[in-house]
């Protein structure tokens, strides 16, 4: 491992490249894989595959950059106080991204304050004269600002808070596209073809385009470029699904689940217009939240009581705390195994209705969703 990491660091210090370094409590593979692409539009850049975000995963990939890159994009993760601190120190990052701060891995930590110290880890370990990129709309932004300054680090934020750098204006429907409408440092507007309403996903792009505009790049080349972008699996993919001898939609969320991702799911999915349509809910325990998870696991059943979802299933010791809260109207049932669910649910769901699956990847709910992808359930 130590010779691992010290071939990272030989190769950091011969590279060329401009790095950037992604870390926060949800969305860091879903940004730095849409900002690997995107710099792929202006020149030679390598990112990391799937989220190889650890001990591990960082120093390989650093190892694989090529001579002739002009930008590396790298995930941080951590579950732990000096992780981030670590990877980072070998990143060493001319930018440096925190999405945003959640109850992620909360069992390791005293609060969710002890999360946001972990993350601003990054943040000592920037480039000097380098930038940090941060979320305006997130309640530890003052924090990360406030070390940022002390630590001699640009600062540039974005966001639907009127004090974003690059801010979110609207979005507008015209002609069958979906226009989005930013402004950047109160200046310049800029309109970007997009393929998605979910807030998330529009946190996401204004992320990115603040990276374009501190590499100095020609924001003209990515008018176009987030029209064309897919989700990556399990994480908010809708599918046409033949199963059950029916034909429904699949929102496959199930990559993980803390607090915010679920909260920010469930929003997404009741954006989705179901008309005469159901939608259902197949959600499992949010893991890794310590002493809290009681409260969180309840939190999440106010946010369904407050959608148009019909019914909600879930599955694991945590999530019935969840059930008991719902609205009676909104209860599925309390899923046992995947094979009664399957019996359950076929059914139930007709021509046209929706399924959402979400929660932590060790309850598994991701072989459901698979399953169903890949057609193997076609019959009960």
């Amino acid at each position: 491992m130590n010779f691992l990491k010290e071939l990272a660091k030989k190769k950091r210090d011969t590279s060329l490249a401009k790095f950037v370094a992604v870390t926060g409590s949800s969305g860091k593979t879903t940004v730095k894989t849409m900002l690997g692409n995107l710099l792929q539009k202006y020149s030679k850049t390598y990112f990391s595959p799937e989220s190889y975000n650890n001990q591990y995963g960082v120093p390989l990939s650093i190892c694989n950059i090529k001579t002739n890159d002009n930008y590396c994009v790298q995930e941080v993760g951590m579950n732990k106080f000096k992780e981030i601190d670590n990877l980072s120190s070998i990143v060493r990052p001319h930018i440096g991204i925190i999405t945003n701060i959640s109850e992620a891995h909360l069992e390791n930590f005293r609060n969710i304050k002890d999360i946001a110290k972990a993350k601003s880890e990054i943040i000592y370990n920037i480039e000097k004269s380098g930038t940090i990129i941060l979320n305006r709309d997130d309640k530890f932004f003052n924090y990360f600002k406030k070390i940022a300054k002390n630590n001699y680090v640009n600062i540039i934020s974005f966001g639907y808070s009127k004090n974003s750098d690059v801010k979110f204006v609207n979005i507008k429907k015209n002609k069958g596209k979906i226009l989005l409408r930013l402004s950047i440092n109160k200046k310049e507007n800029l309109t970007l073809n997009i393929n998605n309403l979910n807030k998330s996903y529009v946190m996401n792009v204004l992320c990115c385009v603040a990276v374009i505009k501190k590499l100095n790049l020609n924001l003209k080349k990515i008018k176009n470029f987030f029209k064309n972008q897919i989700f990556l699996k399990g994480r908010g993919k809708i599918s046409k699904i033949k199963g059950f001898n029916k034909k429904f939609f699949l929102v496959d969320e199930s990559y993980n689940a803390n607090p915010l991702s679920v909260k920010s799911a469930i929003q997404n999915f009741s954006n989705i217009k179901k008309n005469s349509n159901n939608k259902y809910f197949l959600f499992g325990d949010m893991l890794e939240l310590g002493r809290n998870s009681d409260i969180y696991h309840k939190k999440i059943s106010k946010y369904v009581n407050k959608s148009d979802i019909d019914k909600t299933f879930v599955y694991g010791r945590e999530s019935i705390k969840t059930y008991k809260l719902l609205k009676k109207s909104k209860r599925g049932e309390i899923v046992k195994n995947f094979k009664d669910f399957y019996l359950t649910i076929s059914k139930i769901l007709k021509n046209g209705d929706f399924l959402m699956i979400k929660g932590s990847n060790a309850t598994k709910l991701y072989e459901v969703s698979n399953k169903l992808l890949k057609g193997q359930i076609n019959a009960v």
